[in-house]
């Protein structure tokens, strides 16, 4: 009945209001129109937005720090500022897109383009000085670079004990030839603290009642990183109750250190991370030094730095005392952190930066060069003396050496030629293609420390690609390894007479030597490799009358050997040399994998070296240390010592 009645009124309707109410009579509407302007005019925003994204400038001056003026850092802030603001590769986003265009344009045109050229990465040692007096007497056994200028290292010894620190425990052994035992040992460990980085030294006191451990360890809090340099002073009168008595701490990674007449240099690095840098926060920007009353920040009248800084990095160098560990004297050097050299006097920095020159066909050259930066320490402060500049950088401490107010520097020099690509409209490639120029060779130069200027030099001496592998000084003459790839040139050459350097070479030998050591009687070893990447060798030459001659070597094939110096043992009283590997041949199925970690010593009878002893010892080669006493050998390792008998 419902339905009905709805047709029926459906049947009833004006035909004039059904007419009206046809979609196309309907009259449109004022909000309708003011709707599509709305539109266009968003479009039109867009636009000009998209224009302005597009097309306005990138900025490409670096922030300002005015701010900060009155600050004792200012200067040193504007230099931080200038260095870390990163200037934009492009002129604005326009730009940008193209150039990414392009590149994906031309990866699928099959073309690929190299990494940009990074900057190049860019004596008389001292023998075993017997006892100094004393009921329980110290003696040296770290093979030195400079004599009496200590090093720190994982093992000491006095005339009743050794002392040896495995990572983060100091264990102190009897000297009792086959009945040596530990008799006491501290864990430096604290929880809450770490967890420490692998790198452990100390020293021991010349009364051999102290020894002061370096190590180095990580903190994060806030979620903000922060690595220390750790310094723990223990009094070890007592080997059986070792207690702790002092802490030093300053932020930063471990460099080096010596002990010199009761005083510890401490030389760290502390690099500034960019995306923390807040001069706001001088956390972010100074090494901070923390005596157990809370830290401070480096005072600024110590901190130097170049015109132009090349990095972020500090090298800071500081003064302690030995027993106390207060600092009689900090400098901090910024941009000089490569390598460190400690003479009887002075203090070397080098800073290592790039000399770019432009060539007439467009190209750039690089070469690598050097700053030294020199001075004093043995006063109550730290004087800069001077600096100067050489072509190269320097491998290691052991390219350096002073010699009669002369400083000797052995340098690899390198240059790159560097072509940028560019594109139509005038777009720099964010690619850079690196032409190899084989100008690689060594140099050496000889500095006047009274006047800093370079008195003498031989260029290139090398052949052509050659870098320098090792170098060793022996007062008037030194001995330098320089290789490519395999072949093994050792040159001698004789600094007596600056204004006549000669030099001669042995040629080609198979492999080559990372450490070079002068082993008394004319004699000098070379550690390295053989004639393949996994061989191990140890050479001894001579002196002969058109170069250096071979006389002997040790090989082993297949075998791991530690590149670090002090891992070594020299006695060149004994002309013995010991030295831990890995040698894999012990992983065959007849022999035990465990005891692919040995030690062995070996001795130079004058024509032969004399493995004298092979044994399995557990642990890194690099940590292993080894001495000689009385007719006995003595080596230690991860949790395991041993004790041979030397029958020769």
């Amino acid at each position: 009945m419902k339905k009905k009645n709805w047709y029926r009124g459906l049947s009833l309707a004006d035909d004039k209001y059904i007419t009206e109410a046809h979609p196309d009579n309907v009259i449109k509407s004022k909000n309708h129109r003011a709707l599509i302007s709305f539109v266009a005019a968003c479009a039109c925003l867009a636009l000009i937005i998209g224009n302005l994204w597009l097309f306005v400038p990138f900025n490409n001056t670096a922030p300002d720090v005015s701010q900060y003026s009155n600050s004792e850092y200012y200067g040193l802030i504007q230099k931080l500022n200038a260095l870390t603001f990163e200037q934009p590769k492009y002129k604005n986003n326009s730009e940008k897109l193209w150039a990414g265009l392009k590149n994906i344009s031309l990866n699928l045109g099959g073309w690929v383009k190299d990494e940009a050229a990074g900057e190049a990465p860019i004596p008389e040692s001292n023998p075993n000085e017997g006892f100094l007096g004393g009921e329980d007497s110290y003696q040296e056994i770290t093979d030195n670079q400079v004599k009496g200028i200590i090093e720190a290292d994982r093992i000491k010894r006095s005339n009743t004990h050794i002392y040896y620190l495995d990572e983060d425990v100091l264990r102190i052994y009897s000297i009792d030839k086959e009945n040596t035992a530990e008799i006491g040992n501290y864990t430096i460990y604290e929880e809450g603290k770490g967890p420490y980085m692998d790198q452990w030294e100390f020293y021991l006191s010349s009364d051999c009642k102290t020894v002061t451990v370096v190590t180095q360890y990580y903190s994060k809090n806030e979620n903000v990183s922060r690595r220390y340099v750790n310094l723990i002073s223990l009094d070890v009168s007592d080997p059986a109750n070792i207690v702790k008595e002092d802490e030093f701490n300053i932020t930063g990674e471990y460099m080096s250190s010596r002990m010199v007449d009761g005083s510890i240099l401490l030389l760290t690095e502390f690099v500034i991370n960019k995306r923390e840098l807040d001069f706001n926060d001088e956390t972010t920007f100074l090494p901070q030094i923390d005596e157990g009353n809370g830290s401070y920040s480096i005072p600024a009248g110590g901190i130097v730095s170049p015109d132009n800084l090349s990095n972020t990095r500090y090298t800071v160098v500081m003064k302690l005392d030995e027993n106390t560990l207060d600092i009689q004297g900090t400098a901090a050097y910024l941009s000089y952190s490569e390598d460190v050299y400690v003479s009887e006097d002075h203090v070397f920095l080098t800073h290592v930066f790039a000399d770019k020159k432009e060539n007439e066909d467009g190209t750039i050259t690089r070469n690598s060069m050097t700053e030294i930066s020199c001075l004093t320490y043995g006063g109550d402060t730290f004087e800069r003396k001077g600096n100067v500049t050489v072509r190269g950088y320097v491998k290691d401490q052991w390219s350096m050496d002073e010699y009669e107010g002369i400083l000797r520097v052995f340098t690899t020099t390198n240059a790159t030629t560097i072509q940028e690509q560019y594109y139509d409209n005038g777009i720099i490639s964010s690619n850079i293609l690196q032409t190899a120029t084989g100008q690689s060779n060594a140099s050496l130069y000889c500095i006047d420390l009274s006047t800093f200027e370079i008195v003498a030099s031989v260029i290139d001496f090398a052949p052509p690609r050659e870098e320098i592998q090792s170098v060793r000084f022996d007062k008037e003459t030194a001995y330098v390894c320089t290789s490519i790839e395999l072949s093994d040139p050792v040159f001698f050459f004789d600094l007596s007479d600056l204004n006549n350097i000669t030099y001669k070479d042995t040629g080609t030998i198979e492999g080559f030597s990372t450490s070079l050591i002068n082993i008394g009687n004319g004699y000098l070893l070379g550690i390295g490799r053989g004639d393949n990447w996994s061989s191990f060798k140890i050479e001894v030459y001579e002196e002969a009358k058109d170069g250096v001659r071979s006389v002997c070597a040790y090989e082993l094939e297949n075998a791991e050997y530690s590149t670090e110096y002090k891992s070594y043992y020299v006695d060149r009283k004994n002309q013995f040399v010991g030295v831990g590997v890995i040698d894999n041949s012990y992983y065959n199925t007849d022999k035990h994998s465990d005891e692919a970690r040995r030690y062995i010593l070996l001795h130079f009878d004058g024509y032969e070296l004399v493995e004298l002893v092979n044994v399995p010892l557990f642990g890194d080669p690099a940590n292993m240390r080894g001495v000689y006493i009385d007719g006995y050998m003595y080596m230690f390792g991860s949790n395991d010592f041993k004790v041979e008998k030397i029958t020769n």
